[in-house]
């Protein structure tokens, strides 16, 4: 799974196959993202999890990331080598997400519009 960005007016493209060289969109590549896994800036974006019986239960930042139009968590991924689960957000929503869960999963994604893609790695 990799997940490509336009700069321009931020299309956000999640390829489970990557057989092209490359996405265009506005006339233009389009970036693959790398995700951060440090935090930065003053609103935390690191999803964090519990895992409880046969479910994970995520929210973004230890402190709830802020959902405001402008900017918002839109998306959060559980995934794993050959599966994922996915929550589309929208401003009006909470950073959370629950989901089942199994030990195939290893790592959590979530995508804040304004500073990118963000990892935890589950252990």
């Amino acid at each position: 799974m990799k997940i490509y960005v336009c700069k321009k007016c931020g299309n956000v493209i999640l390829k489970l196959e990557d057989k092209t060289e490359s996405l265009d969109c506005c006339n233009q590549k389009m970036e693959l993202t790398t995700p951060n896994t440090i935090e930065a800036s003053l609103e935390k974006h690191l999803p964090v999890y519990e895992i409880k019986d046969d479910l994970i239960n995520i929210k973004v930042g230890e402190v709830d990331h802020p959902m405001t139009d402008e900017h918002y968590i839109s998306f959060i991924i559980l995934a794993s080598d050959n599966n994922y689960v996915i929550k589309k957000l929208s401003p009006k929503d909470q950073p959370v997400a629950c989901f089942s869960y199994n030990k195939e999963y290893t790592k959590i994604y979530a995508y804040c519009n304004l500073h990118g893609l963000w990892l935890t790695e589950i252990k």
